[in-house]
C-alpha cells in the first residue's frame, strides 16, 4: 500500500483528481483555465511513467493505476464532449466499450478471481491512447480558438482522426478479449 504514495503514483492520482474540476470549468465555459488544467492533466500522464522508471519506482499498483487513470480521463471527457455534440456517437460508443471492457478486469481478475496480472501495452494500444488524448486536446483547442479556427480544415482533421482512432480502438478490442480469457484461465499473465 505504501507504493501508492510514491511520486509517480501520486501524479497518476492527481490526474484522476483533476477530471472533476476541469469538467466543472468546461460546464461554466471557463475554457482558458480548463485548458490549462487539461494540459497539466496530460503532462502528468507523460511524466508519471518517466519518473517511475528514472526513480526506479515502477510498481504493480502503478502499472495498473496509470491505465485506469487514462481510461477515466478518456471516458469522462469523451462523455462530456459527446453530450455537447463534439464527438460522433459511433466513435463515442467504441471508446466507451473499449475502456469499460478494459476496466472490467480490475474487479473480475483482482478482486473476484484473485489473479494478479501485468500491464505492458504494446505500440498500437499506446497509439490508441495517444490519439484519444490528441483528439481531446484538439477539441479543447477548438473551444478556445473558435473565432480564428479554420472550420473546414478542423472538421477534416477531426474526421480523419476519428476514423483512424476508431479503427485502432476496434483492433484493440478484438485483441483484448482473447488475452482477457487467457489471463482469466491462467494461460497468460500480461495484458499487452
Amino acid at each position: 500500500m505504501r507504493d501508492l504514495f510514491l511520486l509517480p503514483n501520486l501524479l497518476t492520482l492527481f490526474r484522476i483528481f483533476l477530471i472533476f474540476p476541469t469538467l466543472v470549468l468546461l460546464e461554466k465555459e471557463i475554457y482558458n483555465l480548463a485548458s490549462i488544467i487539461i494540459l497539466i492533466l496530460f503532462l502528468t500522464d507523460f511524466f508519471d511513467g518517466k519518473l517511475a522508471r528514472k526513480l526506479n519506482q515502477v510498481t504493480q499498483i502503478g502499472s495498473i493505476l496509470d491505465p485506469i487513470a487514462d481510461k477515466l480521463v478518456v471516458m469522462s471527457f469523451f462523455t462530456y464532449f459527446y453530450l455537447n455534440h463534439k464527438v460522433p456517437l459511433v466513435y463515442f460508443l467504441i471508446v466507451m466499450i473499449r475502456d469499460i471492457a478494459q476496466l472490467s478486469v480490475i474487479p473480475v481478475l483482482i478482486f473476484w478471481k484473485k489473479i494478479l496480472f501485468k500491464v505492458k501495452p504494446k505500440l498500437i494500444p499506446k497509439i490508441g491512447t495517444t490519439l484519444n488524448f490528441i483528439i481531446l486536446f484538439l477539441i479543447f483547442l477548438s473551444l478556445i480558438l473558435i473565432e480564428i479556427l479554420e472550420k473546414e480544415l478542423y472538421n477534416f482533421v477531426m474526421y480523419f482522426l476519428f476514423w483512424i482512432s476508431g479503427a485502432i480502438e476496434v483492433y484493440i478490442l478484438v485483441t483484448f478479449f482473447p488475452r482477457y480469457y487467457e489471463i482469466y484461465t491462467g494461460k497468460h499473465d500480461t495484458f499487452e
